[in-house]
């Protein structure tokens, strides 16, 4: 039995309005039922210490919080229904047993992080 801890971080400085909104997402995490915090993150701060280019930009850490992968969650942006391989669920897997991982960096694909302009 392995536990993960899991944060989601809105990065979108630049459009907090919409379904961006603090509100909208507070709707969206009742309607989905999610155990995790779902952040806000001030001046996109976090996004740009580690480098988020879209969302979702996916950043697991092992036990050790040693980056061990980075990238997009599985192979099909566009549908579920389209998935082949599931990057991060393996590199889950993979980290909960103690192994290496075989994929440990993907492109993460999805909509810009919208960043204000300095």
């Amino acid at each position: 039995n392995s536990d993960f801890g899991m944060v989601y971080i809105n990065s979108n400085q630049a459009k907090r309005d919409g379904d961006d909104s603090v509100e909208k997402m507070k709707k969206h995490s009742i309607k989905m039922g999610y155990s995790f915090p779902y952040l806000i993150d001030k001046n996109s701060e976090i996004a740009n210490a580690f480098g988020a280019k879209t969302t979702p930009h996916i950043f697991l850490f092992n036990n050790d919080r040693k980056l061990v992968y980075k990238g997009a969650i599985d192979d099909n942006y566009n549908t579920i229904n389209d998935v082949t391989k599931n990057y991060l669920l393996d590199a889950m897997e993979e980290v909960s047993s103690k192994k290496n991982i075989s994929i440990n960096e993907t492109k993460a694909v999805g909509c810009s992080i919208k960043r204000f302009k300095n």
